[in-house]
């Protein structure tokens, strides 16, 4: 069984204000390319389609066109979507029945019926383009800890996560009975995977879960939710995080792709990347931490017709110009870069709001509404509304006032 296993693209995710549809359209005409090279059997989502759980109708309609080029690229491929933590499960599955017709699966929650959880479901068959069935997919969305279901009244609430993962275990055994190869996606943070370039509110939210509880059996488990590609091998079997095909933050800064798995039952997967380009890569000026002037110079380097993103990496040994975001601004007049913020390092200091810098004495006198105030500067190169600092001062005098 041939499969191209995908995850976390993120559809409608801003970078500092900045709209990224361009390069989320070019990512999905490359994957339906790699679709209609590769001519797998299925195309897995392992979860985080959208960026928010309501995304806008201009980013749901750039899903639906990508899903139907695929199918129309390969229309003997079975796609299955499985909801990662950022997507709304329910409006995920929403036309469920209908996308049957273009060979996609979606699954978005986990379907509890008269007390009864649907194992069913979640065991997908994958048939090649002759018919023959090829391998099966288990496909399991994100859940949250407190929300894995029941699956008998002995199971303490700490066990239910287990006592499921290895009922689907069990129940694709009894189904697979030809010995065929078996496909899990889950949407997790795995113990001890590389983090590497995650936002932490991006982590937050998910607690790890021990690769080995995840049951035995699978050729291959096909991971979302860790923007990081990289492999893990255990008693469990081979799991890999795909990552990000698009990175999400500056500290992305590894290559970013999608992985092209065959499987075989009883061989170890093999594993292919084949690279996405970034049609509007993030920059980081300079490489080091440098003083404003060096920072300034730096993007004097950036080409007039180079689209890209920018972040000044500054080194603050020295209080910040008044007229920073000024002088910015100049620099890149007539160039195509895209300025979103300055990454500042000084040392003994605390960092407020992604990128201005204080001491830690300064920092322990500032208000919630100072913090408020340099965020939203540092965020969007402007002073905050006086309505909005009103509104933050208000809503800090009711918390105030209700502790008390």
């Amino acid at each position: 069984m041939k499969i191209i296993h995908t995850s976390d693209w993120h559809l409608g995710h801003t970078l500092y204000e900045h709209d990224r549809t361009a390069e989320h359209t070019a990512f999905l005409i490359q994957l339906r390319d790699i679709v209609e090279d590769e001519k797998p059997d299925a195309l897995l989502v392992s979860g985080d389609i959208y960026d928010r759980t309501n995304p806008s109708t201009s980013v749901q309609k750039m899903y639906y066109k990508a899903l139907l080029d695929m199918h129309a690229a390969c229309p003997e491929m079975t796609i299955v979507v499985t909801a990662g933590n950022h997507d709304s499960k329910a409006m995920l599955e929403l036309g469920r029945e209908l996308w049957l017709m273009a060979g996609v699966r979606v699954v978005g929650q986990v379907e509890r019926k008269d007390g009864m959880v649907g194992l069913d479901r979640h065991i997908i068959g994958i048939e090649g383009a002759d018919g023959m069935m090829k391998g099966y997919v288990v496909a399991v969305p994100h859940i949250f800890d407190q929300n894995y279901p029941l699956m008998d009244e002995e199971t303490q609430k700490e066990e239910r996560r287990c006592v499921f993962f290895h009922a689907l275990q069990d129940r694709v055994k009894a189904v697979n009975t030809g010995g065929l190869p078996v496909v899990m996606m889950a949407h997790m943070t795995v113990a001890d995977c590389n983090c590497e370039g995650h936002d932490a509110d991006v982590i937050g939210g998910i607690n790890e879960v021990p690769h080995s509880e995840l049951g035995s059996g699978y050729d291959y488990i096909a991971l979302g939710h860790i923007h990081y590609p990289q492999t893990l091998k255990g008693d469990a079997g081979v799991a890999r995080y795909s990552g990000s095909p698009v990175p999400v933050n500056f500290d992305e800064t590894y290559p970013h792709s999608v992985s092209v798995v065959t499987l075989e039952k009883g061989r170890e997967p093999e594993i292919r990347e084949i690279r996405i380009r970034n049609v509007r890569p993030m920059l980081t000026v300079p490489a080091v931490p440098s003083g404003f002037e060096d920072a300034i110079e730096g993007l004097s380097a950036i080409g007039d017709d180079e689209e890209c993103y920018v972040r000044l990496n500054i080194l603050l040994d020295e209080p910040m110009p008044a007229d920073y975001m000024e002088r910015i601004a100049k620099a890149l007049e007539g160039k195509r870069a895209a300025y979103c913020y300055c990454k500042i390092t000084r040392p003994e200091t605390e960092v407020v709001a992604d990128g201005t810098a204080v001491t830690y004495d300064e920092f322990r006198e500032l208000s919630p509404i100072d913090v408020a105030q340099r965020f939203y500067k540092a965020r969007f190169g402007a002073d905050m509304p006086q309505r909005m600092s009103d509104m933050i001062g208000e809503a800090v005098k009711r918390y105030d006032s209700e502790c008390k």
